[in-house]
């Protein structure tokens, strides 16, 4: 997709990705692009952001930490590390 966008003129920063787990706010950081739709009260546990990210002006950083962004959210690592026993 991105090389398709880059092929037809269209900056990067313009794609807007389409997901509502955690997991598409990192790709969309790393992949530098314009952001992504994000529902965090939908799809729990899997969905929202890290513990300590809040939403200001519509608008959320990326958790400090390394990961695809699971990790820092303790209800997901919780369930994910009772079924890894």
């Amino acid at each position: 997709m991105i090389e398709v966008v880059e092929a037809m003129g269209w900056p990067t920063r313009r794609m807007i990705r389409h997901g509502g787990h955690q997991m598409s706010l990192n790709t969309a950081a790393g992949l530098h692009s314009g952001g992504n739709e994000s529902y965090p009260d939908v799809f729990k546990p899997f969905g929202g952001f890290a513990d300590d990210i809040r939403v200001e002006n519509g608008r959320v950083g990326l958790p400090q930490i390394p990961g695809v962004g699971f990790e820092a959210k303790s209800e997901l690592y919780a369930i994910m590390r009772d079924l890894a026993v």
